[in-house]
């Protein structure tokens, strides 16, 4: 056997999976489980994103990623995303790096052009970890130059059985954790969630399903509609879904029942936009300046360099800002980038 002062332990790895290991079946777990993965490879931003099956995707949470950003995916620039488009049509976990899911195409078009750019994201690599009612908890590292080397990525592969079972256990204590203490909310849960025992029995049911049924009568018969296997869907005729899965026979809380999710069907994937002019699409009258100050609004940069750049002062890009927004009928930054958005979404 060879000796444990030879072999390649690190003690700070395992005092991090340690950390992790800790904070099962609390709100900390995600913030400790990104750590094993962001200490061993070299990064600028990271967070935790969760991606139902068929909701919008959600920010579990962050690190130097900011407010202003995360609101902008959020809104609807997630539907251009190559790892949300991944999971909505592979529905693959492991370790995924950015150029593995983002075409050429992709990675000329608008999303890269505008939304990366401005979070300044060069390359991102991703652990898909799998979770109850058919979602993903994604782990994302983001470097903001460079690419993640190839050793960097078999890393990444090497953290990811430790990191999948680490969150197997998270899973199972929460819900061990619902077994003991019903009414206690259902931490990391997919939001509206009923759960039944294998004779069709509820043994649990969170605050959103309950205010869901209450407020609209017809969900209760909608679940007669949902055959019998390990996933059934039934769309409802406000656009939202209930989606079923049936769970295994030695699950914590409902063994070899069923989980049901209710979910808002947030935006399909889209391919990604034709680079074209961003300005020609907000429809505008805009003078060629004006348009200059616009193209580098979308591509993130404050008042003070648009000012460097165009080499003109800061009040007179204030002036331009202010006379702009007032043809765009807008009042903000924000809501430039929306309007651009609504562009690439006409339906």
């Amino acid at each position: 056997m060879e000796p444990l002062s030879s072999r390649s332990i690190d003690s700070h790895t395992l005092d991090l999976v340690g950390k992790a290991a800790q904070a099962i079946g609390t709100d900390a777990f995600y913030r400790h489980l990104l750590h094993l993965l962001s200490d061993a490879i070299p990064h600028d931003m990271a967070m935790v994103l969760r991606y139902p099956r068929y909701a919008a995707p959600d920010f579990l949470y962050r690190e130097k990623f900011p407010d202003r950003l995360a609101d902008l995916y959020l809104t609807g620039f997630y539907r251009f995303d190559p790892f949300y488009r991944h999971w909505h049509e592979q529905r693959r976990c492991g370790v995924v790096p950015y150029r593995s899911v983002a075409s050429a195409d992709l990675r000329r078009g608008d999303y890269h052009r505008f939304f990366q750019r401005q979070a300044h994201i060069a390359d991102e690599l991703c652990l898909f970890l799998p979770n109850v009612g058919h979602s993903a908890i994604g782990l994302f590292i983001e470097r903001s130059k460079g690419r993640f080397s190839k050793r960097e990525i078999e890393r990444a592969q090497a953290i990811y059985p430790a990191a999948a079972g680490l969150h197997d256990a998270h899973i199972g204590r929460i819900f061990l954790d619902l077994r003991f203490n019903p009414g206690k909310p259902g931490l990391h849960l997919p939001r509206a969630t009923l759960l039944l025992d294998r004779s069709g029995h509820r043994v649990y049911e969170d605050a959103d399903w309950a205010e869901a049924e209450r407020r609209d009568p017809s969900i209760g018969p909608a679940l007669g509609g949902l055959a019998n296997g390990a996933e059934a869907d039934v769309f409802l005729a406000d656009g939202r879904v209930l989606h079923a899965e049936s769970l295994s026979a030695d699950f914590p809380l409902a063994p070899a029942g069923r989980m049901i999710a209710l979910e808002t069907r947030g935006l399909s994937p889209q391919p990604a936009p034709r680079a074209v002019d961003p300005v020609s699409m907000l429809g505008a009258d805009l003078t060629r300046r004006e348009r200059d100050i616009v193209a580098l609004i979308l591509q993130g940069y404050p008042s003070s360099e648009i000012a460097r750049k165009l080499k003109i002062g800061r009040g007179t890009v204030k002036n331009h800002r202010r006379r702009l927004y007032y043809k765009l009928d807008i009042t903000s930054e924000r809501e430039v980038f929306l309007l651009f958005l609504r562009a690439l979404m006409p339906e």
